[in-house]
């Protein structure tokens, strides 16, 4: 069976704003073993009907996201009453929740004009209850077809997906062979190296697998019908690139899994940071909690900050800031000053330029606990932005193979 995605809003063709709502929807009804296809649409009634006329040809469901607000390009419902010649009415059961929502929120169950303009679906559809927003959606049962309309707003479209298509689909089409998938997400190879290893180990033909990269790490999903063949695969596939898998979880990242682990265990963290100018200590604030293990951090740019932070000045004048041993010593001070159980350091050379003599690209990471000091060489001339952004990431997975 097939299910086309619609994405409505100017802002999405136009790249203004990136759709996040279709790339997990469509992973999941792929992995229950529905045929995808995507189409983008912009807020012109004409454009909708005509990407709704291609859908219905060529779908058994149709699920569109966008266009349901009360702002004047907010148009999805009145191109779809026009599109199946309805009128557009006052959905009792939509403005009754929406008053529901609105009293427990406020005290007040007097809906604004410009909300009940949400509550107009066409006439004869099913109204879908929007949990996180105010917009609700619809649904529509038309020559054998179903019909789903959602809000763009990525967190009420998923609650909606989650919770009300995706569990009707399921119901309604028990009869549709699931597909099981598993899922890599990997730090240190490119898309071209996994591809490689895979290769080598012998893909299956009734095995898919897509390449997610998100720089500086690829998700990998592999996809297959549930029997044994697929889960030796897999085993095959995490033996081989066991040193490089951080998380079977799609919704980890480095930093989560990082602090996950500082939690559990009760250790902390603290960084200096000299090349990525903050950009470590930001990737591990990024998780939600990790004051519960993320003591503090330096940001020590110029020598002299470096030597306030502790580490000595002959070190600077034998070996230069971007040293092996400048990195040591930033991480054991760091280390020290702030009382953690690890310390992590940056230093290197960002470029474009060289420095010290030193080339652009080349950069170290410092790591320091009770019992050991040291530091790691890296050299990628792959310019500022990437530089600090690999940088940060390769910290937290030198701290990731310590701790775990």
């Amino acid at each position: 069976m097939r299910v086309s995605f619609l994405a409505i809003g100017e802002e999405i063709i136009s790249g203004f704003r990136e759709e996040k709502n279709i790339r997990n929807s469509s992973a999941y009804l792929y992995s229950l073993g529905f045929s995808t296809y995507i189409q983008l649409v912009g807020d012109k009634k004409e454009d909708i009907k005509f990407a709704l006329k291609q859908a219905e040809n060529f779908s058994d469901i149709i699920i569109c996201s966008g266009g349901l607000g009360s702002t004047e390009d907010d148009i999805t419902r009145f191109a779809v009453s026009e599109y199946f010649n309805v009128s557009l009415e006052e959905n009792k059961e939509a403005l009754e929740y929406m008053k529901e929502k609105l009293k427990a929120r406020t005290g007040k169950d007097n809906v604004p004009d410009i909300l009940k303009i949400q509550c107009l679906i066409p006439a004869g559809s099913k109204p879908i209850f929007n949990k996180s927003g105010s917009a609700p959606g619809f649904k529509i049962e038309k020559n054998q077809k179903i019909f789903y309309f959602l809000p763009g707003v990525p967190q009420e479209f998923s609650e909606m997906f989650q919770n009300f298509v995706l569990r009707e689909i399921k119901e309604k089409f028990p009869h549709i062979k699931s597909l099981e998938e598993k899922v890599f997400k990997i730090f240190g190879l490119t898309e071209t190296q996994i591809q490689k290893y895979l290769k080598d180990i012998g893909i299956p033909e009734s095995v898919k697998i897509s390449y997610l990269p998100s720089f500086p790490e690829v998700t990998i999903r592999i996809i297959g019908e549930k029997n044994e063949r697929f889960f030796q695969f897999c085993d095959k596939v995490k033996e081989e690139l066991k040193n490089f898998i951080y998380s079977e979880n799609d919704q980890d990242n480095i930093s989560k899994v990082v602090g996950k682990i500082l939690e559990k265990k009760g250790f902390s963290i603290s960084t200096a940071e000299s090349l990525t100018g903050g950009e470590l200590a930001n990737l591990i604030t990024d998780t939600p909690g990790s004051s519960k293990y993320f003591k503090g951090g330096e940001i020590v740019y110029s020598n002299e900050a470096k030597i306030r932070l502790g580490v000595r000045r002959e070190v600077i004048e034998k070996f230069g800031a971007v040293s092996y041993e400048c990195a040591e010593e930033m991480a054991k001070a760091v280390r020290e000053k702030y009382n953690s159980d690890f310390g992590l350091s940056t230093t290197g050379v960002a470029g474009p330029d060289p420095l010290e003599g030193k080339p652009p690209g080349l950069f170290y990471v410092g790591f320091s606990s009770k019992n050991e000091t040291t530091a790691f060489e890296f050299k990628f001339n792959i310019g500022r932005k990437y530089t600090k952004i690999l940088c940060s990431h390769l910290a937290l997975k030198i701290l990731l193979d310590k701790i775990k």
